[in-house]
């Protein structure tokens, strides 16, 4: 059966169930089965009129900007399909909700959207007891040859299947306030040492600090860690936490917090909460190393204000072994196998997710960079100007670093250990326990979980 490409039409249905491995199975098969008619054959084949029926294509997902850019490249898919009458329902749920709704409902066999999107670090939930297998579809066959123009599959795998189309690559960058650096005539480093050196003059000159971290979290070493090509789980699922890198790592992080004082703690206000957004505001941050996503959904969202004030630098690097950048967050779309047209379906997201324009309008609609290869360095992302940054051309910033970005391997136990791991970082930074202690204690503990299967 031929592989699709990034202008093949509409796949037929009996098309996506060979290629999809589903031929044989009951809930997607009984859904893209045609009905009988009263003497019990099957109906004659479409002749190519408007369906009378609208067939509606349902999504939830947790961002309300994958629902803008769905509906929007939507529309233009319609014109390809005059023959039926495409109606939209895409809706934006709750995080804290529309994960368990989604599971609730793949459990029930009925109620599940035909789209999903499934953010990095829940998709451990689906992982757990073949529920990613018994109620996604897999899109290994369908994405085909295609598969080698594109980075970041690795979140969205499991058993050998691919169930996720990533939205963003999420490269990590040094979003930053050039006045401040100015005013102290300190220049932007290269590595991280340099830049804690940094730090400790802009201080002085400034009373500014260089970035805010989670002190209640793993965040910001997660980014670092990753960055050391270093991961908390192997490809086939070990456990790898424990390493000198991870120590070294949380070291760098919690002398720059709280020795030097050069990293801003935002304790129990959270990283997101209110305050941090006023330290920006009032100079005493001074820039935040966070992935592309936080310039769009939280920098210019929530800082109108400041906009032209703010602008990207690359993320600072490893003297002893580094990727030129890291990755934090992302957005799995995967179909369910409730889905009662789900050829159509991939037909939608093939266009919208898979295709080199829908790479390049998804990061000039919503600033989410692309995760084709080839759109890196395509006109309409390298020239894209952003008004919060000051006109800064910042996909030319990230094509210097985005294929150097590490992967993320994924685990059942994905959520707990990140609890884990958040519990032994929070008591690091209050000073009770040290690095070493800290990552060994988190390593024991998800060790202990993962025996007892939980």
């Amino acid at each position: 059966m031929p592989t699709p490409t990034l202008s093949r039409p509409f796949l037929s249905r009996r098309q996506f169930l060979q290629m999809a491995g589903l031929a044989g199975g009951l809930t997607l098969a009984a859904a893209c089965t045609p009905a009988t008619t009263p003497d019990g054959q099957a109906p004659a084949a479409d002749a190519g009129v408007p369906s009378a029926e609208a067939t509606t294509i349902t999504m939830w997902t947790h961002d309300n900007l994958y629902v803008e850019f769905f509906n929007s490249r939507g529309e233009k898919w319609k014109a390809d399909h005059t023959d039926k009458t495409i109606e939209f329902d895409f809706q934006q749920i709750p995080y804290g909700e529309v994960f368990t709704k989604v599971l609730a409902n793949l459990a029930a066999g009925s109620g599940a959207p035909d789209l999903v999107g499934i953010e990095i670090s829940v998709f451990s939930r689906f992982m757990k007891g073949d529920i990613a297998d018994k109620g996604l579809v897999p899109f290994n066959d369908l994405i085909g040859d295609e598969k080698d123009k594109f980075l970041r599959w690795d979140p969205y795998t499991y058993k050998g299947n691919l169930y996720g189309v990533e939205s963003a690559l999420c490269p990590v960058g040094y979003w930053y306030q050039p006045a401040l650096f100015e005013k102290a005539g300190v220049e932007l480093p290269a590595t991280w040492e340099e830049f804690a050196e940094a730090g400790v003059k802009l201080k002085e000159a400034t009373n500014a600090t260089l970035l805010p971290v989670d002190d209640l979290g793993a965040g910001l070493f997660n980014m670092l860690f990753q960055q050391r090509d270093q991961h908390l789980f192997s490809e086939d699922g070990a456990l790898t936490l424990n390493t000198p890198e991870a120590v070294e790592v949380l070291k760098f992080i919690l002398d720059a917090a709280n020795s030097s004082e050069v990293f801003f703690k935002t304790g129990a206000d959270s990283y997101w909460g209110a305050a941090t957004l006023t330290a920006y505001k009032d100079g005493a941050i001074a820039g935040a190393v966070m992935p592309d996503w936080y310039h769009t959904a939280t920098l210019a969202g929530e800082l109108k204000d400041m906009a032209g004030q703010w602008q990207l630098a690359k993320m600072p690097t490893w003297k002893n072994g580094s990727h030129k950048t890291s990755t934090w967050g992302g957005t799995g779309f995967g179909i369910t196998k409730q889905s009662k047209d789900a050829p159509l379906v991939w037909d939608l997201l093939h266009y919208v997710y898979l295709t080199k324009e829908g790479q390049v309008e998804r990061f000039q609609q919503i600033g989410y960079y692309p995760h084709m290869i080839e759109a890196f360095t395509d006109p309409g992302v390298m020239d894209k100007a952003f008004e919060f940054c000051g006109g800064q051309k910042i996909g030319t910033i990230f094509a210097e670093v985005a294929t150097d970005i590490p992967t993320q391997f994924q685990s059942p136990f994905w959520e707990e250990a990140q609890r884990a791991l958040n519990d032994q970082i929070t008591l690091a930074f209050a000073g009770d326990v040290g690095p070493e202690e800290a990552i060994q204690a988190a390593t024991d503990g998800i060790k202990t979980i993962m025996e007892k299967g939980a």
